[in-house]
């Protein structure tokens, strides 16, 4: 990954950073998809509005995510953050974790004919051949319904780098919006033709090809 991903240039100048921090053995697009990560999204507490104020807050409050990778099990890792945080609290301090969710990792197979058929629609919608890229985010039921239907997922992103997906300032490029309609609408026709060749016996094949 290190070697077929984007540069560390390239991922500071996505994200308008001018230094990297975290693991130095892994590149910055690994450290961002492939490696376990913990990410603080809010912290809030004590006195708020404007001006100062010397009140000793009685209370604060974290959002933390976690990004695991496999073999890392939710309820493990649920385990031992309690376990940690029960042990750095001060002993006149009480500390209490809430999960509000988790989920189990999943791996989208790039040689299933799905893959080949989204391959085909981006070629289609946009002109060009997609690049497969790893991908660092969390959707509980894509792991869901691999798990429990036994059936292929296909996860298709119309975004750019520098759309700001979640922040403030989060935007949709309008030709990208156009284009991904009309690649869902080659996915879907190629999906429906190879499903129609599946079904057709080797009897009707030969027919076919004799036609």
């Amino acid at each position: 990954m290190r070697q077929t991903g984007p540069s560390d240039n390239k991922v500071l100048h996505d994200a308008q950073d001018q230094e990297a921090w975290g693991e130095q053995e892994y590149s910055l697009y690994e450290r961002t998809t492939l490696r376990p990560a913990l990410t603080v999204n809010g912290i809030s507490g004590g006195y708020q509005g404007p001006g100062g104020k010397g009140v000793i807050p009685a209370c604060a409050f974290a959002k933390l995510s976690f990004r695991l990778v496999p073999d890392q099990i939710p309820l493990e890792i649920d385990r031992l953050v309690r376990r940690h945080v029960a042990r750095v609290c001060p002993t006149t301090v009480h500390a209490r974790v809430h999960t509000l969710s988790r989920s189990n990792s999943a791996v989208v197979d790039r040689s299933h004919p799905a893959l080949r058929a989204a391959y085909l629609a981006y070629r289609k919608g946009f002109g060009r051949a997609p690049l497969f890229l790893r991908c660092g985010g969390t959707i509980p039921i894509v792991n869901t319904i691999q798990e429990t239907l036994r059936i292929p997922t296909v996860l298709m992103g119309f975004a750019l780098p520098d759309d700001h997906i979640h922040a403030p300032n989060e935007r949709f490029y309008l030709p990208n919006f156009l284009n991904g309609i009309a690649t869902s609408i080659w996915f879907l026709s190629a999906v429906g033709s190879m499903r129609l060749r599946s079904a057709k016996s080797p009897v009707e094949e030969r027919t076919n090809h004799g036609n």
